[in-house]
């Protein structure tokens, strides 16, 4: 789990939040996001779309930007940009998901993670 400046573009939201997960782990995280976290988040056709960009990653250590997608957080509009890597060892294959989007929603993302993390443990 981390925050970072990102200065690469000025017009992107400069905090991120990233955490490993295995595959199937993905769409779950997302769902809980969009439900939970968002008033109105990551459709189900946008998730499903995320989770095919990341099944055709084959190469390791590959760096995709999946894409940016309108949420609603708070009752404003924002925008959360999503790039995954991929780490393939043996057959495994789990995914760094990066979250980028404005300082409060990236901590929320964050602190969501870490409790995904525990749960899984």
């Amino acid at each position: 789990m981390f925050n970072k400046k990102n200065n690469s573009n000025n017009e992107e939201a400069p905090y991120a939040a990233g955490m490993n997960f295995d595959i199937e782990e993905v769409e779950p995280f997302l769902q809980h996001l969009s439900s939970s976290v968002l008033d109105s988040g990551f459709s189900q056709g946008e998730i499903n779309t995320i989770q095919s960009e990341i099944d055709t990653m084959k190469e390791d250590n590959e760096v995709k930007e999946i894409g940016t997608f309108d949420v609603i957080y708070k009752g404003k509009p924002t925008k959360i940009r999503i790039e995954a890597e991929i780490h393939i060892e043996d057959v495994e294959k789990e995914v760094v998901l990066y979250m980028y989007s404005i300082q409060e929603l990236v901590e929320i993302i964050d602190e969501e993670m870490l409790k995904t993390e525990e749960e899984v443990k």
